[in-house]
């Protein structure tokens, strides 16, 4: 999944037809539980277009699209266990009491940070990089190391 107007497409059929009551087809049940995990986002699914674009929502300004992105992304990694240090890390996460959904955030927090910084510094993706943050995850931030 990219940050793209075919994914941006996509992901507004899923919400029209996850709100229309309609089948979703199996290519698209990750986008759907992801939407299902988000209720809060669903005013802005109805908007349309206009999903792409950051809102306030629960008092937080946040990107429903590039959110939704990133769930499907990471859950992807998960289910595939490719690379295997980010299922590792989502079952450690549970193992140390937070729920799945938690666990997901965490590990989405931190790709999302590698990406950026990496796309920023016009580098490439380093998986070296996000199994060492991965590593250092922990659900107790006291018990975190850097």
């Amino acid at each position: 999944m990219q940050f793209d107007k075919e994914t941006q497409t996509q992901i507004l059929r899923v919400a029209g037809e996850r709100i229309g009551g309609d089948d979703i087809a199996e290519v698209d049940e990750r986008i759907a539980q992801v939407m299902d995990m988000h209720p809060e986002f669903d005013a802005a699914w109805e908007m349309g277009d206009m999903a792409v674009y950051p809102q306030e929502i629960d008092g937080k300004v946040i990107n429903p699209f590039v959110h939704t992105v990133w769930h499907v992304m990471v859950d992807k990694q998960i289910q595939d266990e490719s690379p295997e240090f980010v299922e590792e890390t989502y079952k450690r996460l549970m193992e140390e009491g937070l729920n799945s959904h938690d666990a997901l955030h965490a590990i989405i927090s931190v790709y999302a940070n590698e990406y950026y910084g990496s796309f920023r510094k016009g580098d490439s993706f380093s998986n070296l990089d996000y199994e060492s943050k991965l590593s250092h995850l922990s659900a107790n931030p006291d018990f975190a190391t850097e």
